[in-house]
């Protein structure tokens, strides 16, 4: 089996998502202890919005996404000749 390395631009992006994720979810906690905070709530959508759309520019800007490699997958064995 040949070994399978993400490239660094995507470890990147996984860390970044992780720590998002996790600030969302301690933001949503702490959103949940005080009811009345509609305007963070705002705040944080807004927030959230511009690292998802830094996150897509990057991805656009290095022009190998996921779905690019999808066509290059190989899912089963090449006939031996």
């Amino acid at each position: 089996m040949r070994s399978f390395r993400f490239p660094r631009a995507a470890i990147a992006l996984m860390v970044v998502t992780f720590l998002t994720t996790l600030a969302a979810i301690g933001l949503a906690a702490e959103m949940s202890r005080t009811v009345s905070a509609p305007i963070r709530f705002v705040f944080v959508f807004l927030f959230l919005w511009i690292v998802g759309a830094i996150g897509y520019g990057i991805l656009f800007a290095l022009r190998w996404t996921g779905v690019q490699r999808l066509s290059n997958v190989v899912t089963w064995h090449q006939p031996r000749k």
